[in-house]
């Protein structure tokens, strides 16, 4: 057997080539159409009867394609395609019964009694020879030049078939490997083509959202999925979805949504997800990675609620209190309502505080929050601004006199009835402020500062049960 070392390249052994060979996963497949009509033509353009595509490894030649022969293999010690893989270029054989290294042949001396040969072998694009486009006929002969170059080109093809099949397999290696890795991930993956279909669920995307994706419209996703803004009430806008976000060119960084799934707890998720373009900048979809953080965003929460927690009687504190009443206030200007706020200071505290020390002092402190939250309507909002003096925005107030005159009624209702602490009857009362303004001219600060003079007023003057100022006014 000829050595099949390449003469190109010292370095492409026989024991590459048959890994490349064996890389095809082509021996022994089914014939394809492709193969067969690059036969078909190298034998009608070299009008002979017999064309082989053969492909050679270890121990036998193997034909993927074959005209005029009844059987798909040789041995390889009985192959002439093994002489024509040692060269790069075609392979002509006029006469084989002339030629000593192909006339002891039993091809050649039997059936079929060949004696033309010419073959070219089958190039890969690293160089290797797999096998060869062959032709042969019973009779000796030559070809003519345009005969040896078109063997050359359909050779050619053929390898390009061969270099197809190659790459198809390394994309569905590389897509299953993607694929086992993706379902391995703990991070959820979502992906979308072209057309915004979803395409890629991986199995956390699947487990986190319990149901099977469909091919939806990006303005179902949020629906269909579940899909919040961080506060986990509210449903995300179409255009707010991560994925729909990249697909329309966005890049998405760090967006926290919530996944809320019918029998599941709500998972907030930090979503990144970019587009996917080809090289001539169309668009291929877009892909979206959701990691946990559930347990950091929960925690989160916590430490805001303390930090706008007032903690001996867990009111909301100062700084949720200014929060809140810069909401209530745009919420009052977009529906052109009036703003009434109260200032309410305990009346009593600082003698019991000294009479019977801190720890019932606070004590007090707790109960009397307690009672006035419990006083409250639904939708307003009471906090403690400090020591023993509280706040109440009131949600859809009327500032009318008579109305007010019934809130404070029961604010001191329910700080009348005497306190019953470490075994003590102690009672307190209180004064109350109240601060009015139209809606276009309430102003956060400037509101607490009017509550907090009428509270003192109604303090100095026991006459009267509560003081209202109109904070409009200068």
């Amino acid at each position: 057997m000829p050595s099949t070392h390449h003469d190109t390249d010292p370095g492409m052994t026989e024991a590459g080539r048959l890994r490349a060979l064996a890389e095809l996963q082509i021996m022994d497949t089914p014939p394809e159409s492709a193969f067969d009509d690059v036969a078909w033509l190298a034998a009608s353009i070299c009008q002979v009867p017999i064309a082989l595509v053969t492909l050679v490894d270890a121990e036998r030649q193997w034909f993927k394609a074959r005209c005029g022969l009844d059987f798909d293999s040789t041995p390889r010690n009985e192959a002439f395609c093994t002489h024509a893989i040692a060269q790069s270029d075609l392979l002509e054989v006029p006469d084989m019964r002339a030629d000593a290294r192909f006339a002891g042949y039993p091809s050649v001396l039997g059936a079929p009694h060949l004696r033309f040969y010419a073959g070219m072998p089958l190039i890969g694009e690293a160089g290797w020879r797999y096998g060869t486009l062959c032709v042969m006929d019973r009779t000796t002969r030559r070809l003519s030049d345009v005969q040896r170059e078109s063997l050359r080109r359909l050779a050619a093809r053929a390898a390009d078939l061969l270099e197809s099949r190659r790459q198809r397999i390394l994309g569905e290696s590389r897509a299953a490997a993607i694929a086992e890795l993706l379902e391995a991930l703990p991070d959820g993956v979502v992906t979308c083509d072209g057309s915004g279909t979803l395409q890629e669920f991986n199995k956390t995307a699947r487990d986190w959202h319990g149901v099977d994706p469909r091919a939806l419209p990006p303005a179902q996703w949020p629906a269909y999925f579940g899909l919040c803004e961080a506060d986990g009430r509210t449903l995300l806008a179409p255009e707010r979805v991560p994925l729909a976000r990249a697909y329309a060119g966005e890049k998405v960084r760090g967006q926290a949504i919530v996944i809320r799934t019918p029998g599941m707890e709500p998972r907030t998720v930090s979503c990144n997800a970019s587009p996917l373009r080809a090289p001539d900048g169309h668009s291929l979809g877009a892909v979206c990675t959701m990691h946990d953080i559930t347990t950091q965003a929960h925690e989160s929460r916590q430490m805001e609620v303390l930090a706008m927690t007032d903690a001996l009687t867990g009111l909301p504190n100062r700084t949720a209190w200014f929060a809140e009443l810069e909401r209530a206030l745009a919420r009052a200007r977009r529906a052109d309502l009036p703003v009434v706020v109260a200032f309410i200071d305990l009346d009593g505290f600082k003698d019991i505080n000294d009479a019977h020390g801190h720890a019932v002092g606070d004590e007090v402190l707790r109960e009397c929050a307690h009672r006035l939250q419990a006083s409250c309507r639904q939708g307003d909002y009471i906090a403690r601004l400090a020591g023993d003096e509280f706040v109440l925005f009131l949600d859809h107030a009327n500032p009318a006199a008579a109305d007010l005159a019934a809130v404070a009624q029961r604010i001191q209702a329910a700080l009348g009835a005497p306190l019953q602490i470490a075994g003590r009857a102690l009672a307190v009362g209180c004064s109350i402020g109240f601060a009015t303004a139209t809606a276009d001219q309430a102003r956060a600060e400037h509101l607490l500062h009017q509550a907090d003079a009428a509270m003192y007023r109604a303090k100095r003057d026991k006459s009267v049960p509560f003081v209202v100022v109109d904070a409009a006014q200068p």
